[in-house]
Formats: C-alpha cells, structure tokens, sequence
C-alpha cells in the first residue's frame, strides 16, 4: 500500500466515523464489492456505489448512530491492505455498548478500493491473505 493508499485509507475511516455516506463511497470503485460482517444479522455483500449506500442503513438499523471505527494499525501488502480496526457501537434492540475487534482487508486499483471484507476473526483475515502476523509491518494510524 503505498502512503497515498494509507492516507486514502484514513479518509475512508474518517468518512465512516462522520457517517459520510457519499465521502465513504467515493473511495470505491463502481463495481466494487463489499462484504460486511456487521451490516445486518449474518452480514451482508454489497455490489456498487448504490449498494454500499444501502450499507450505511443496514448499519443504523442494527446500531443505531452510536457506530464507530478506531484504527490500531494499517498494513501495507502490495494491491492488498489491512486494517486493524475496533468497532464500536450500540446494539439498537438491546442498548448493549460493543467494543470489537476488527480486520478489514481491502484490495486497491487506481487509488480506489475494488474488494473488501471485514472479518471478526483477524486470522480468517491473515489466512484469506496468505500471511501471519509476524510478517506484517504495522502502519501507524
């Protein structure tokens, strides 16, 4: 990931944490797909730009506005990056505050993000990427 995909990867956090719906978007390609382990009850995949506005609903009905990301790390692996996020957020049935850990793994062309996932379990993450934990060289956020 170069440090124009790390910074582009800041700005998507950014735009995420202001509920920026069309800031958050701007930074995936047109066709991209989103896989989110958080959106709706057993995740959900969102193809496109207008999907992936869905995404922010989806998000709101399980937890309301209270929802959060706080970057730990981001990690550089070429086309590939990886995030190490906490989730944060407050189930919108239950009022339960959560604190999750989180991997997002994205895969970048032309400054743009083409395919992401979130996993709950970062070492889904780390396989599905071929690479262990030792061999990763954190970036700060």
């Amino acid at each position: 990931m170069s440090q124009a995909n790390v910074e582009i990867a800041k700005r998507l956090v950014d735009a995420f944490n202001a509920h920026d719906r069309e800031a958050f978007v701007a930074h995936f390609d047109p066709s991209a797909e989103f896989r989110s382990v958080f959106a709706a009850v057993g995740g959900a995949v969102y193809h496109g730009h207008d999907e992936l506005l869905n995404y922010f609903r989806d998000l709101e009905e399980a937890w309301g506005d209270e929802i959060r990301m706080e970057p730990e790390a981001y990690f550089d692996l070429g086309e590939h990056a990886l995030l190490y996020l906490l989730f944060h957020g407050r189930g919108r049935r239950s009022g339960a505050e959560v604190a999750m850990p989180v991997a997002l793994m994205a895969r970048w062309r032309d400054g743009l993000i083409v395919y992401m996932a979130s996993y709950t379990d970062r070492e889904d993450a780390l396989r599905y990427l071929g690479v262990s934990e030792d061999e990763l060289a954190p970036i700060e956020p």
